[in-house]
C-alpha cells in the first residue's frame, strides 16, 4: 500500500476534512432559521438547540467508530452500501 509521508500533502488533507466540517455545521446554521424548522421543533431553549446542532457531529463520531466493525466484519463495498442506504433513508 502507498504510504503518503509528504508534509504538504498530509497537511492538504487535513484541511480539507476540517473545511467539510466547518461547512456541514455552517449549513445547520442556515435550517435553524428557516421557517419550516421553527414550525417542526417550535420555540426551543439555547440548550435544547445546541443539543439538536451537536447531534450532527456526534453522528458523525458514532458513524466512524461502527464502519471499522462493518468493514472489518463485512466488507468496504457492504460498509458504503450499508451508509448509502442510512444516508437515504435519512434524506426522505
Amino acid at each position: 500500500m502507498y504510504q503518503i509521508s509528504n508534509i504538504y500533502c498530509i497537511c492538504s488533507l487535513a484541511a480539507i476534512g476540517g473545511g467539510l466540517v466547518g461547512f456541514g455545521i455552517s449549513s445547520m446554521s442556515a435550517v435553524v432559521d428557516s421557517s419550516a424548522y421553527k414550525q417542526y421543533f417550535g420555540d426551543l431553549t439555547p440548550y435544547q438547540q445546541g443539543g439538536i446542532t451537536a447531534s450532527m457531529p456526534a453522528g458523525s463520531i458514532f458513524g466512524s467508530l461502527v464502519s471499522a466493525f462493518v468493514v472489518d466484519r463485512y466488507s468496504c463495498m457492504v460498509a458504503l452500501q450499508l451508509a448509502c442506504a442510512l444516508w437515504i433513508s435519512g434524506a426522505m
